[in-house]
């Protein structure tokens, strides 16, 4: 019998003798291919023993705080005050992990504790541990049940609910003008942060005829009037791998694996259109800033000109008065009561001193602040000549008392900048996460508690060496059967109602970039479903001749048009593409770019590649799409081969519908080393057949294990590749 201890947040728990503890491990198990797995223990039992008690805080007593359980002045001994007991047997017993002191603020149970698993004293799994519930004879605790998980779920417990606009992007912060635009849509000046070709509003066309002088020409035609891409049209888009390093920063873990540096991850980006609409559409999309005052003109005193804010010293109505000087562009006043928007007033008479005024109810205690922020997208000057709070009286409503007065003794310069961080998409970190990892089919294996291996499943496989259990497996009884197969398989983005896509979804019953099999098997279907869009961009053509252009663009829009005739904007999932910079040369087929000031018009002849294709200066064969099916690329008009599902998906399920592959249950007593070292990436030699291990049981405390192993056919290859008219027939 091996001894198995377990450990929370640092502290041994007391095991019951006769408690047999079983541990499930599996990475990714083919009756469930679209999940990824982590190990976990079945329910087990602690014993309710004083020391357990003390470790998981009296959990069975929601009246047990940590002000209950203290440390006496006398040998540092936990003490329960509330009923007053000394445990000195702890002295003897308290022997593993930490000080006695430390326990009784380290137990939270809403939440999964931080745990590890030993057998024999060798380590064997870090995770963490939650309570499910506590087991009472009469008014006495007696056991508690549980159960272990392994690092993947503390990794999702870590990103609980946050979004990706709770990640720091402050590093793209950059002032919004057309010069800096221009310079990320046009070079590479930040490697992983740019502009795309990729409209959120406008149906861009291409006329190279001088007469047409439409604003949604972008061709550069020699015209007086002024009219392209306008600098204001484009979003930024932002690499994978930069959120990926920001979810690193964060969380401060560690992703590894050759993955995170192959050309197509690294192309990988995500358009930044949070919001349906132009980046800054009006003054509700701009961020408030407060205003920076720097003396006291008044009797009061109560004003904070370091944090710039007043706070209340009563319950009371009060007057706000605010005196703007002269500026030249519009701006909006705000009132915040602990951060919390509470009165605002736009200032678009601006060209003279001005002044504004609120009669608010301001609670005791809450802080106040003044803010401002412009209505356009421009940098604004300006200068609060005075900010007054008075109290007023509550018959009369006449001022009574001034609390403070304050003022700017020079102008307060705001530069307009772009807030990458307040531009990611309304999307859960987990879910972003999960998303990349189904699309490319990786594992996520743990190498520790915070470092994390992201690798393609068939590289994983690949990267192994092989184990032999030849003398541990129980041949007596044993079971082969065959592996779960399915009678329809999809991968798919979510749909779209972008103009194209929509068109294309209409037109083949399918959605572009999706891939749809059905096999004539009575089972179950299976879907990997992204949490993304896939974009459909379009190959423009030059109306003054009808020839083909090599500007690629995407537009945002749906099939739907105003009064006017305008599309309406599109906002759906957040869209994925390939963005890649070298030498996509604009030359023959330039596009213009007018500046803010909207008459002067650059030239541009160079900017940066997007697509679902990640290569447009190689051959057909050597480019990689994100498309799972073969779908036609729209900047080649070919299919691209290299797509995710021939990429990362075909060894997989070539190898699942292989008419020889045999899913194997057998069970085998383990010696506590190779318990220790297992590898579920290792394949396990047989009766001179190697398998790759599905799933595995561990009883830890008996070392009996429960396999589910699956034949390794090595003659199978990826080769099985259709359009999505075309079922993935099976290899045989």
């Amino acid at each position: 019998m091996n001894k198995v201890d377990i450990y929370v947040n640092g502290y041994r728990l007391d095991i019951f003798d006769d408690e047999q503890i079983s541990i499930n491990l599996s990475v990714q198990n083919v009756q469930d291919i679209s999940k990824v797995f982590t190990d976990f223990t079945q329910s087990f039992t602690v014993p309710a023993s004083p020391r357990n008690n003390e470790i998981l805080a009296y959990y069975y007593k929601p009246d047990i705080t940590s002000a209950s359980i203290t440390t006496s002045s006398e040998g540092g001994l936990p003490i329960w005050n509330s009923i007053g007991i000394q445990w000195q047997s702890l002295v003897t017993t308290w022997n593993a992990g930490g000080a006695s002191d430390k326990v009784t603020n380290t137990f939270d149970g809403r939440l999964r504790q931080e745990a590890r698993i030993e057998i024999n004293s060798l380590p064997f799994r870090t995770g963490v541990i939650e309570i499910e519930s506590v087991q009472l004879k009469g008014t006495e605790p007696y056991a508690y049940t549980m159960t272990f998980y392994g690092d993947l779920v503390s990794l999702t417990d870590l990103f609980g609910d946050d979004y990706l606009y709770d990640l720091n992007f402050s590093a793209y912060d950059h002032d919004y003008t057309d010069d800096e635009v221009r310079f990320r849509f046009a070079s590479d000046t930040d490697a992983d942060f740019f502009y795309p070709l990729m409209s959120p509003v406008k149906n861009w066309y291409y006329d190279s005829n001088i007469a047409d002088v439409g604003d949604s020409n972008i061709a550069p035609n020699g015209s007086a009037t002024a009219h392209g891409i306008h600098w204001y049209e484009l979003k930024p888009a932002l690499k994978v791998a930069a959120v990926l390093s920001a979810i690193q920063a964060k969380y401060d873990i560690t992703f590894t694996g050759d993955f995170l540096t192959s050309i197509p991850f690294v192309d990988l980006s995500l358009w930044l259109h949070r919001t349906e609409g132009y980046l800054f559409s009006s003054g509700n999309d701009i961020a408030w800033t407060l205003i920076d005052f720097n003396r006291n003109t008044g009797s009061g005193s109560d004003f904070n000109l370091t944090t710039e804010t007043w706070t209340s010293p009563a319950d009371n109505d009060y007057q706000f008065l605010i005196t703007m000087g002269s500026g030249t562009e519009n701006y909006e006043l705000g009132v915040f009561f602990n951060g919390q928007l509470q009165a605002s007033a736009l200032v678009d008479d601006h060209v003279t001193s001005i002044q504004r005024s609120f009669d608010l109810y301001v609670p005791l205690g809450a802080n106040v602040q003044l803010a401002i922020r412009p209505q356009a997208a421009n940098s604004i000057t300006f200068q609060c000549t005075d900010y007054s709070v008075d109290q007023l009286d509550r018959e009369t409503g006449l001022p009574v008392a001034n609390e403070f007065s304050v003022d700017q003794t020079t102008t307060q310069t705001i530069t307009f900048k772009v807030v990458v961080s307040d531009l990611m998409p309304e999307m859960r970190v987990v879910d972003f996460l999960t998303g990349i990892i189904k699309m490319h089919n990786l594992v996520i294996v743990p190498n520790s508690s915070t470092s994390f291996l992201l690798q393609p499943l068939s590289d994983w496989y690949n990267d192994s060496v092989d184990q032999y259990y030849q003398t541990y497996f129980d041949i007596t009884q044993y079971t082969v059967g065959r592996p779960p197969v399915y009678r329809e398989i999809e991968f798919k983005y979510q749909e779209t109602e972008q103009i194209l896509g929509f068109q294309y979804q209409q037109t083949n019953s399918i959605g572009f970039g999706d891939l749809r099999s059905t096999f004539n098997f009575d089972a179950e279907n299976f879907s990997i479903e992204l949490p993304f869009e896939c974009p459909l961009f379009e190959l423009l053509t030059n109306e003054n001749g009808g020839a083909l252009t090599n500007v690629l663009c995407y537009k945002s829009i749906t099939a739907e048009a105003d009064d006017q005739g305008n599309f309406n904007p599109y906002l759906g999932a957040p869209v994925l593409f390939y963005g890649y910079f070298d030498t996509y040369d604009l030359t023959s087929n330039p596009v213009a770019y007018v500046d803010s000031d909207g008459t002067n018009v650059r030239t541009i002849s160079t900017c940066w590649y997007a697509n679902v294709s990640n290569r447009y200066d190689q051959t057909l064969f050597d480019a990689n799409s994100m498309c799972f099916g073969a779908n036609i690329d729209p900047y080649f008009l070919q299919v691209v081969k290299n797509g995710l599902y021939y990429n990362y998906w075909a060894d997989y399920i070539t190898t699942l519908y292989n008419k020889s592959r045999r899913l194997v249950s057998v069970s085998a007593v383990l010696p506590i080393g190779e318990i220790i070292t297992m590898n579920l990436q290792n394949k396990v030699i047989w009766n001179n057949t190697k398998y790759t291990v599905n799933s595995v049981s561990v009883n830890m405390t008996t070392g009996k294990c429960n396999f589910e192993l699956l034949n390794d056919d090595q003659s199978t290859t990826s080769g099985i590749y259709s359009t999505p008219s075309e079922p993935l027939t099976p290899v045989e």
